[in-house]
Formats: structure tokens, sequence, C-alpha cells
């Protein structure tokens, strides 16, 4: 069997692990901590074998040819770090987020923070707010809502209760009163329904979307204890009553809004913004449901196994030969990945059929790309490949570790807490024993 199918051979090994964890965690469902020690461990084993078997290497070339042979080691893995963020950010702003249960609590915690700067600047808009010191104001961008209605809904009477207001996040309202006459059409970035709720007054329109809509709502009650230890905001509604302020600081040289504002995101920064299974659900149907993301979540994945199955290649070349602690550090870390990988997918709508297609296509694809990687990493190369190889490897390697550090540690974490310490340091010395055997 020659080099190239070798490789491709280990890399289909490495990956089997992918259809055959999506098939037990759709049938099984395995306990979270279990899941979470063979996640810790495959992390473990991939630490130890990319330490040793990519940047081992690496003192050695450097006194041997130069600064040269650090440096582009270096860089590869910096530029492959980097290179991961990016895509990684870009296909999680398609949907990709949901490969993962800490990834997606982390992207739609970074989405609910972006939002509630946005809402700070808002609501700074709003005199009543004004009595807010920049940490309450922080609290209560924390207390808003996101709900989604479809088009040709009535979301509220003329002379209902006001019970909450709104921000129209996406979407076209439009505003009726009377009879059903049309007094104003509110697009994204408008907001609605303050008046009646800050007044304590009925509605006075009617209210109804025009397209399917996503809103954040703020509701009475949210207000209401700001108000219990704001007390001076009371006197403040019948003012908001009559006329809604757009600059503050015309209206109040004193008060400098510019600076209230960055005090207020300066607070949310290091404000506790819990994600509910609630909120990744509509963050998914705002990204277009299940459908829609499953490209980019295989895309996602894609990219996780892109490293893996260069390195394979990478190793198939080398003197030493192939790494067994890397393929088992590569195959466990596959497993669960896959489990918990799919079980979100099927929560959040995505087919059977589908979920174990992207897998096993995977597994093809890691296989060709360990094949590639035999060809990319010629075993003894010379002059100015021989840097552009220790670059391509870092590459790799920076890609890998990002990943192992971004998505299975975290990840691994979220599902078993404190064992995965313990966990991860048994997956480094068993590929360690591995080794040396």
């Amino acid at each position: 069997m020659g080099v190239g199918s070798e490789a491709f051979m280990w890399g289909l090994l490495s990956a089997l692990s992918l259809p055959l964890g999506a098939l037990l965690g759709i049938l099984w469902q395995p306990k979270s901590k279990l899941n979470s020690a063979f996640m810790a461990f495959g992390a473990g084993a991939l630490l130890f074998a990319l330490s040793v078997e990519l940047f081992g290497h690496v003192p050695h070339h450097a006194k041997e040819h130069g600064i040269l042979a650090l440096l582009a080691p270096v860089t590869g893995a910096l530029g492959g770090g980097l290179l991961f963020d990016l895509l990684n950010q870009a296909l999680n702003n398609k949907g990709a987020f949901l490969r993962s249960l800490s990834n997606a609590k982390r992207y739609v915690g970074q989405m609910k923070v972006k939002r509630a700067k946005e809402l700070v600047e808002e609501l700074g808009s709003i005199e009543v707010f004004r009595g807010l010191a920049p940490q309450q104001m922080a609290q209560l961008v924390q207390r808003i809502r996101k709900k989604s209605v479809p088009a040709g809904e009535l979301l509220f009477r003329q002379n209902d209760p006001a019970d909450d207001m709104y921000f129209i996040i996406s979407g076209e309202v439009e505003i009726l009163r009377g009879s059903g006459d049309t007094i104003a059409t509110l697009k994204q970035g408008d907001t609605f329904g303050e008046m009646g709720i800050l007044s304590d007054q009925p509605r006075n329109a009617s209210a109804k979307t025009l397209s399917n809509c996503y809103f954040y709502t703020l509701e009475r009650s949210d207000i209401e204890v700001i108000l219990h230890e704001t007390p001076e905001l009371k006197r403040k509604l019948s003012q908001l009553a009559k006329e809604r302020l757009n600059d503050l600081e015309v209206k109040d040289p004193a008060f400098d809004a510019r600076e209230w504002k960055s005090e207020a995101v300066s607070h949310l920064q290091y404000s506790n913004m819990p994600v509910t299974s609630d909120d990744i659900r509509l963050e998914s149907e705002h990204k277009g449901g299940a459908s829609n993301a499953a490209m980019a979540i295989w895309l996602g994945i894609f990219i996780d196994g892109i490293p893996e199955s260069l390195v394979i290649g990478m190793l198939a070349m080398s003197t030493q030969g192939m790494s067994l602690a890397f393929i088992a550090g590569v195959f466990l870390a596959n497993l669960p990945e896959a489990m918990s990988s799919s079980v979100s997918m099927k929560k959040n709508g995505m087919k059977v059929s589908k979920i174990l297609w992207m897998w096993g296509s995977l597994t093809i694809i890691t296989g060709i790309g360990a094949w590639l990687g035999t060809i990319l990493f010629p075993a003894h190369p010379t002059g100015g490949l021989f840097y552009i190889v220790l670059g391509v490897e870092g590459l790799a390697a920076g890609a890998m570790l990002t990943m192992i550090a971004e998505t299975m540690l975290p990840e691994a974490f979220e599902q078993g807490g404190s064992i995965v310490g313990l966990s991860t340091l048994l997956g480094f010395l068993a590929a360690l024993s591995v080794a040396i055997i």
C-alpha cells in the first residue's frame, strides 16, 4: 500500500467516529458527563500529539537552520489560529453556531450583549431614563426580551392596557387609529408603545405587523423594578407622555449623553447575560432556521476537520511514521462532538438522514484531506520548500489548537464541569503512554 493510500485509510479511521457518534447521539443520547469525559480525553490526547509531533521538532530545526526555521511555524500557527477564528465567526453568523451547545451559548450570548449595547443607544434617547445610573441602565437592558410575530398579527388595539413597549429588529409595523386609518408605518430601528407604558395610560393607537417581524420587548414589571430603586423616575413619567425627546444634550446641556451611554455599555461588559434554550431557538429562526443553517453547520464542522486531516497526511510522510496517539485522539475527540452536535441539530429540526449524511461525507473528506497532506508535506523537503512546509505545518497546528481551545474544551466543560481537567490530563497521559509503547 502506498503512503497516500495509507494516509487515506488512517484519515477514514480517525473520522469514522463522526457518523458513529451521530448515530449514538440520536439513538442513545448519553449522559452529558460521559460525553464530556470522552471529549476532554480526546482533547488531552490531541494536545500531546500536537505538542510532540508538530511543535516538538521546532527547537531542533531552529538550532540547525536558524531563526527562519522558528519564524515559519510560529507565523503559520498564528495565521492558522486567526484563519480559524475568522471562518468560525463567519459561519456562526450563518447559523453554524448550532453545531455544539457551548458554541451556541457563547455566540448567542455575544449577540445579546451586542444588541444590548445597541439598545443603550435607543433607550438613551428617552429622557425618563436619565434618572438611571449607568449600571441600572445595564440591568434594565438585560430584561429585554426577543419576540417573533408573523405578518398580519394585531399586536394591540387602541385603548388596550399598555403592558409592554417594542423595538423593531426586522420587519414593518402599521400604526392605526380610530376605524383603521394608518397614521405611521414603522420599520427596523423604530420604537413604539413606550408612551402608554411609561405614562400609565391605555394605548392611544393600534399596531399590526405588515410582515414577519422580530422585536425586543420591555414589560412594565421590568421597569417597575428599576422605579422601586429610583423614585425620581416616577415624577418624570408624565413628561415623557407629552413628548419623546430625541436629543438629551439639547434639552439639558449639563447632561453628557455620550459619557452616560459609554458607562452603561461598560457595565454590560461585566454583566451576566444568561442564554436560554429559547434564546438559541429564536436566534436560529432569525438566521433562517435549521434548514438554512444546515450547510453552515456542515462547513463549520468541515473547517474543524481540515487541520486534522492535513496533520494525518504529514505524519504519514514523516520518518517516525504515523502517530497512533494522534489517531486515537482525533477518534475520541470526534465521537462526543458528533454525539452532542447531532442531538442539538435534531432538537433544532434537522432530519436524521441529513445529519448522518453530513457526518458520513466528512469522514470521506477527512480521508481525502489526509491523502492531500502526503502531497503537501514531502518526507525530506529541501531549500525554500523546507520553510514552506514548516509554515504549513504551523498553520494546521495553530488552527487545530485554536479549535481545541475554543470548541472542544468549552463544550466539554459545558457538559461535564470539573471533570474536564482530570479527563484532559488522562488523555494527555494516555497519548504519552501510546507514544512510548
